[in-house]
Parts: structure tokens; sequence; C-alpha cells
């Protein structure tokens, strides 16, 4: 029997979290798998019960919530021989889209019956794991308000979009990508291992999670006219093709800093202090995907 721990974020996403249990007893295939689920109590306990499942024996480790949760289970997981599974109960839930596992909390389940591990790469962000984006602009942002707001989902995301587009001044920012400069100014800035943000926004379009090569998406300063034909490419996967997005690749990034720097890594809001590095962790974990 293969033994796998679900760890459940009762904090993430909007649905009852009291179904989930029944659900995964319910499809898990027993004759496989030896289960136990766990909810977590606070902010790093996913990480803490991820790494010591890992250090068990644990076969998989099954993040049930967002991207923050993704990121806190795989933080426990990278560098060992344990396999991330992702049922995306979040907001966005961009990894678990890159990847194509479904959002349907059963069918997510069932792939984890039939699926397979797959090795993928990761970032670090100073010292901070990352298994998707880290982003500094307009997108950080408004993940700062988010994790504030009184209420999740997808409304909420937009309303707070809407209410701060129009309030928001580009950034410039220095960055060393494989140690050649650029000067830049932009809207927003992306650090991407994985290709959206989630709810199918894609933002780096050619970004591949196997290939060891951190796609840098910039979207420069553009008119406020020029605001819905963004958007619309953006979920559209055709965000390459506007004028006012360019892109760069790098295996290490160094981003000048001074003072504090809002961003967030894998949707979850962070402030950094002094000079940022990213860097890649070429196939450093596995991930359950669809055979």
């Amino acid at each position: 029997m293969k033994k796998i721990r679900f760890i459940i974020n009762p904090k993430s996403g909007t649905a009852n979290k009291e179904n989930f249990v029944n659900w995964i007893d319910s499809i898990i295939d027993k004759t496989v798998f030896e289960i136990e689920i766990i909810f977590t109590k606070a902010p790093g306990h996913a990480t803490e019960l991820a790494r010591e499942a890992a250090s068990s024996g644990y076969e998989i480790v099954v993040s049930v919530g967002g991207d923050g949760s993704a990121n806190e289970v795989g933080k426990g997981l990278v560098g060992t021989k344990t396999a991330l599974a992702i049922i995306p109960t979040g907001s966005g839930n961009g990894m678990a889209r890159h990847m194509k596992i479904p959002v349907d909390f059963k069918k997510s389940v069932e792939l984890i019956n039939t699926g397979r591990p797959e090795l993928v790469d990761s970032l670090m962000i100073n010292d901070r794991f990352c298994l998707g984006t880290f982003g500094i602009g307009f997108d950080a942002h408004i993940a700062h308000l988010f994790s504030t707001a009184g209420t999740r989902g997808y409304s909420t995301y937009v309303k707070l979009v809407l209410a701060e587009f129009s309030k928001f001044k580009p950034i410039f920012f220095k960055i060393f990508a494989d140690k050649k400069e650029y000067h830049i100014n932009c809207f927003l800035l992306t650090f991407a291992n994985s290709s959206q943000f989630g709810n199918n926004a894609v933002i780096a379009p050619f970004a591949d999670v196997q290939d060891g090569i951190i796609d840098i998406s910039i979207v420069r300063k553009f008119p406020v006219f020029a605001a819905p034909h963004l958007i619309y490419r953006m979920m559209n996967n055709t965000i390459h093709n506007s004028k006012f997005f360019d892109r760069l690749s790098a295996k290490e990034i160094m981003v000048r800093n001074e003072g504090k720097l809002k961003g967030h890594i894998d949707g979850e809001p962070v402030v950094i202090e002094g000079d940022v590095t990213i860097k890649m962790n070429p196939l450093s974990m596995k991930i359950i995907i669809s055979k």
C-alpha cells in the first residue's frame, strides 16, 4: 500500500471544506492507497506536514487548496522522492491549470488514482520557494489587497483590479538576467516557471516547467484605452502579440532594490528588503499529472 497524505487548507477558496473529506474517502482507490487527511492550523503548517510525510516515506502528499497551498506543500517536498498532487480549490489555481490538472474536485481526486509523477522545475526567490510565478508591480499590489479583503473568490479579485487600475503608477526596475543589464519601466514584471496567474490569465505563454529556464514577462506602461485589449490577450493566451509586452529569459536573475519591495509568490503577498535574486532549480520535484 502506498501512503498518501491529504493536506487541506480550510481558508482557501469559498467551497465548503466539510464535503472534501467525504469526497476524498469515496473516490480515492483504497486498494492502492493508505490515506491520511489533515487540516492545516496556521501558515507554514502545510510545509511542516509535507516535510514530515516525505521523511516518513509517503509516496504522495496532496495539496487541497489554491496556489499558495501548493507552494507551502511543495516547499516541504522539493528535493525529495515524495510527489506533490494538487486538488485545486483556490481562487485562481494557476499551477494546476498549467499542469492540466482538473479544477473539478472529484476529477482531480480521480487523477491521483490514475496519474503519474513527473519531474518539474521550481524557483528560489532569495531564500523563498516558488512553484509557479513571482511578480512585482500591479499584480503584486492586487495580491496584497486581496489577502486582506473580507471575501475571497474571483469576483473580489476582479473588483480590486477595476478599482486600483487607474491609480497604479508604473515602476522602474534595474535587472540583471544572466548578468546582462536591463532598465525596465513597467506596469508589471513577472518571473515565471509556469504560464499563468490563475483563471487562465496567461502572463508567460512560453513558460515550461521542465525547460530549466525562467521566463520574464514585462508589461510596459500603456494608455488606459489599451487595458481591455491587454486583458483580452491575456485571457486568450496571446499577450505576447501585444506591443506593450516584452519577454526575456534567463537561468539566474537579480533585481536591484533599495528598501522594501512588495511582491507575490504564487499569488501570496511578500515584502522583500534589498536586492532580489531569482534562481532556477531544474527538475527539483515531482508532481502528479495525467498519464
